[in-house]
């Protein structure tokens, strides 16, 4: 998961991880999530960035609503942001129906962007993951801890490079890149050549595109910022 609801309800404001960091992050943490070996967990409208927060509510009687509500918010005052007794009080209660109605799902925004470019993005990879398969000749390496998918390999820890494989799916993703600093180049990975079927900088994802520049000889993937290219490996050529 690249989130939970106790990991958003429990913050004070209930953001959601896509509100805290660029969407370009979240596009490539979304490959990382949804191409990995293990069953991914969605949680409700992270497939489309939904922008509604999940704020913590509840619905107790008066006397115990009480309590909820000034337990709650002392609990914050633990953190520095909340160490002003006026900061706790604009945290949302949890008994007014209005922190409810807050965290309801819009979905009318799965028809306009960004929000529909993450929901066409998520699609295409559960797509990819559900029709993957070995190339024809393709082998596994003797280390695989799941049938067709070799280890993440960390390609460049400071900007958060990692190179994976699914069977036919190769992805390399760059989780950030420094700001203002000159994009760093990464070789492809050594199993063998094959073609980009996915950049999550392709304008059907997002609005304001800015793709990897990509050079085949030799064969490098340079990000421009966040982002996360899938490759499907060619089957090789027999000898002649």
């Amino acid at each position: 998961a690249l989130q939970t609801h106790d990991q958003v309800g429990n913050r004070a404001f209930g953001e959601r991880l896509h509100a805290l960091i660029d969407l370009a992050s979240w596009r490539a943490a979304s490959v990382l999530l949804l191409l990995a070996p293990q069953t991914p967990l969605l949680f409700m409208g992270q497939e489309w960035a939904a922008s509604s927060p999940f704020l913590y509510f509840t619905d107790h009687h008066a006397a115990l609503g009480e309590h909820v509500t000034r337990g709650r918010r002392q609990e914050f005052r633990r953190f520095a942001r909340f160490a002003d007794r006026d900061a706790c009080q604009r945290i949302p209660d949890p008994q007014r129906p209005e922190t409810f109605e807050c965290s309801r799902l819009r979905w009318e925004e799965i028809e306009r962007q960004p929000h529909a470019g993450i929901l066409r993005l998520y699609r295409r990879l559960l797509a990819l993951r559900a029709r993957s398969g070995p190339p024809e000749g393709g082998h596994y390496d003797p280390g695989d801890v799941v049938p067709g998918f070799s280890r993440a390999t960390i390609l460049d820890e400071a900007q958060g490079i990692v190179a994976m494989r699914r069977d036919a799916l190769a992805a390399i993703i760059c989780l950030r890149t420094p700001g203002g600093a000159s994009p760093r180049a990464i070789s492809l990975p050594s199993w063998g050549t094959g073609e980009v079927i996915l950049d999550t900088e392709d304008p059907e994802f997002c609005s304001d595109p800015c793709p990897a520049a990509r050079a085949d000889s030799p064969p490098t993937i340079t990000f421009q910022r966040p982002g996360a290219i899938v490759i499907r490996a060619r089957s090789p050529k027999p000898e002649a």
